[in-house]
């Protein structure tokens, strides 16, 4: 399955049941893939200057379905901003990939369980060296 996120394929390998046909499974993966919406918040590597977002290395960047949506001084800022957009529409789950060096998510938790108290909150140690956190939504 064909993805362009870690995010996407992990969405993908959750939609797959070995009781089903090849079929039933690819279509089953296919629509967790295009229902999932994925962010990013990172440092960024160098100067960046994408879609009207302007980072400089060192920054923090915050990025929706692989697009650059956010720039900033904190992570705090940087995150809500991703956030905004994966949870523009109504969703179901929030899952929390961490870093190998993952900034405090305490406060933010606590912020997502009182805004969004329908949304199940669902977070894991990733361990990727790039990445402070991966997220998705569905």
């Amino acid at each position: 399955m064909p993805t362009r996120s870690l995010q996407a394929g992990l969405s993908a390998l959750v939609a797959f049941d070995p009781s089903e046909p090849a079929d039933a499974n690819a279509e089953a993966m296919a629509e967790a893939v295009d229902a999932v919406a994925t962010g990013a918040v990172t440092i960024a590597s160098r100067d960046v200057e994408l879609n009207g977002v302007s980072v400089q290395k060192g920054k923090w960047l915050g990025l929706a379905d692989g697009e650059p949506v956010a720039g900033g001084e904190t992570f705090d800022e940087v995150v809500q901003v991703v956030l905004g957009r994966l949870l523009a529409e109504p969703r179901g789950l929030l899952t929390l990939l961490t870093g190998e060096d993952p900034p405090s998510l305490d406060h933010l938790l606590s912020e997502l369980a009182s805004e969004h108290p329908e949304l199940e909150l669902d977070v894991h140690e990733g361990g990727q060296p790039h990445y402070p956190l991966l997220l998705s939504a569905e």
